[in-house]
């Protein structure tokens, strides 16, 4: 079960950010089972779980498929990423409720944590819309292009905390603020078909990213 590879898929806001820490421990821990990744959209990605062309896949939930088992990894809260110079900069948390007084910079639609951003902050929708022309150029853009055009000044944006402090080049650029109340999170989850017979390739990818140091979040 740990000789050959192992092809797993994520979600944009998620491979990046899990990716460059995991292959080397993946690979102390299997060395014969090197990791072959893909990020996509959830329901691209489902697609290829189900096709076989992927092995695992890691989304967050919501999730139900038939055929396809999940298991809960972590669960990662938003944080608010805003230029350094910022007015807000001084504050130790920020309210949701004047998250709509600045040009949020939402990702497109049909990204998943765009949604979940809405389903706390619904007003959240209207601020990005500020700016209907800056907001389709983001249509198609990643959170790394959303956290330059935060670090240039042209508005604020939400995260998940995995990204947020991803880069450290850019931390005197950038300033990382925790939501006030309840902090609201997603649950990302490790997928793969009730069918797939490496249960010992999944055992192990499963605790390399347990052993993963990521910001903020709590391991399930």
């Amino acid at each position: 079960p740990l000789v050959g590879s192992l092809r797993i898929g994520a979600i944009h806001t998620i491979g990046p950010y899990i990716f460059p820490g995991l292959i080397p421990i993946l690979l102390e821990q299997a060395p014969e089972m090197p990791l072959l990744v893909q990020e996509d959209f959830t329901a691209n990605l489902t697609t290829l779980l189900k096709q076989g062309q992927l092995d695992a896949i890691v989304i967050s939930y919501p999730y139900d498929e038939p055929g396809i088992v999940t298991l809960p990894l972590y669960d990662e809260p938003f944080v608010v990423v805003i230029p350094s110079s910022h007015p807000w900069a001084g504050k130790k948390t920020i309210s949701r409720n004047i998250l709509p007084d600045e040009n949020i910079m939402l990702l497109g639609a049909g990204n998943c944590f765009r949604d979940q951003v809405l389903e706390f902050c619904p007003d959240c929708l209207q601020a990005s819309q500020k700016d209907i022309g800056l907001q389709q150029t983001l249509e198609g853009s990643s959170l790394e292009t959303i956290r330059h055009m935060v670090m240039s000044g042209i508005g604020i944006s939400v995260f998940p905390a995995t990204a947020a402090g991803a880069h450290e080049y850019s931390h005197r650029l950038l300033a990382v603020k925790r939501l006030a109340g309840k902090t609201p999170y997603r649950r990302v989850a490790l997928a793969w078909r009730k069918s797939f017979p490496r249960r010992q390739a999944i055992e192990t990818l499963t605790q390399s990213i347990q052993q993963l140091e990521l910001s903020s979040v709590k391991m399930l």
